[in-house]
């Protein structure tokens, strides 16, 4: 039986909101219908990243605002594409995530209803917690399905959003983790220092060099030691760019961080294999980061090339994973995220 599925994601890059429709079977066969993105009012970015730098929790204000915009972007994709819907997945808005510790909070409103009598399914990385797993990533299930569809094994799926994280599919297996840190880190560095919210297009960092010393500390990290499966909060790097010297020139520092992205899944696959590396997100659009991924990795390929919009998987993995918990369907595993058993992800809200 194939789903009409609306995925709704909000990474915590805080840029807005993606919203995708699917049609899908669950298992096998996924189609891209729609995809929209809204992007958020400065008032609440400004509002989100100051929870988020100072882990504390949101007050009403910016709940109602949330909520808000949330009503307004879904109600608008549900009206512009005027078909029946028959399950809405919603991620919700990250503001906290500590594996260590065994927390993920994401903003939501359970409250808030939408033009649409579809069931609505939240709270995706909870199951996963409460079984012993780290709560992300949460999509690889979604990347193996495309890689079987576009029968590409021995594939490395690498999403670049505020953090970086991979799925390596190998034998029609899957193994996944987050592999560093990724637009989160870069942007919230650029703002403190520019007017700048993002190195658009690598134009910034094209004219950066490599800061040595930098790029050890950082790669130096405990997290780089510690083999898959395994997650990140978004600031975990965060001390390394507060101690950034003055003299460091700005697209010096980009360069040295972008660097360390693909230097970093380097590390964690076996180079003696050949993989063909597909990138998604919005770090794929930073023509800086994309060639020094080429200059690592010999097939590197945006999944864009494979007719498939690199802005909006994880949105429409959001509609997957609702599609397979009314089927009752496992989406997490024991080598995606360490669950003790493999589960299905997601509550009706």
């Amino acid at each position: 039986m194939e789903y009409i599925a609306l995925g709704c994601m909000t990474g915590t890059s805080l840029d807005g909101i993606d919203c995708s429709l699917i049609k899908s079977d669950g298992i096998s066969e996924v189609t891209e219908i729609s995809n929209n993105f809204t992007p958020y009012s400065s008032q609440l970015k400004k509002e989100l990243l100051k929870i988020i730098k100072c882990n504390f929790l949101a007050n009403l204000d910016v709940f109602k605002l949330l909520n808000k915009e949330y009503q307004t972007a879904i109600n608008n994709f549900i009206s512009l594409n005027n078909i029946e819907i028959d399950v809405i997945g919603i991620h919700g808005q990250t503001i906290f995530h500590d594996p260590s510790i065994k927390i993920s909070i994401q903003l939501y409103d359970k409250k808030l209803e939408y033009n649409s009598h579809a069931p609505i399914i939240c709270n995706f990385r909870k199951n996963d917690i409460l079984n012993g797993g780290s709560g992300a990533p949460i999509i690889p299930i979604y990347h193996q399905i495309i890689a079987n569809k576009l029968d590409t094994d021995n594939s490395i799926f690498i999403n670049i959003g505020g953090v970086t994280n991979i799925t390596i599919i190998e034998n029609n297996k899957i193994i996944a983790g987050d592999s560093s840190f990724g637009n989160a880190l870069i942007n919230d560095f650029l703002n403190s220092k520019t007017n700048h919210e993002y190195d658009l297009n690598g134009n910034l960092s094209k004219s950066g060099k490599i800061i040595h010393s930098l790029s050890k500390k950082i790669l130096d990290d405990k997290y780089f030691k510690k083999n898959f499966p395994k997650s990140l909060d978004r600031n975990y790097f965060h001390p390394y760019i507060e101690g950034i010297k003055e003299h460091f020139l700005i697209e010096d520092v980009i360069y040295t961080l972008l660097s360390i992205i693909p230097e970093s899944v380097h590390r964690i696959i076996d180079n003696k294999k050949k993989y063909k590396i597909i990138l998604m997100g919005g770090g794929r659009k930073n023509l800086t980061l994309l060639k020094l991924f080429q200059n690592i990795f010999k097939d590197v390929f945006l999944i864009d090339d494979f007719n498939l919009d690199g802005d909006f998987i994880e949105s429409q993995g959001m509609g997957l994973l609702a599609i397979r918990y009314l089927n009752k369907m496992k989406s997490t595993y024991k080598f995606t995220t360490g669950i003790s058993k493999d589960i299905y992800l997601g509550e009706k809200c």
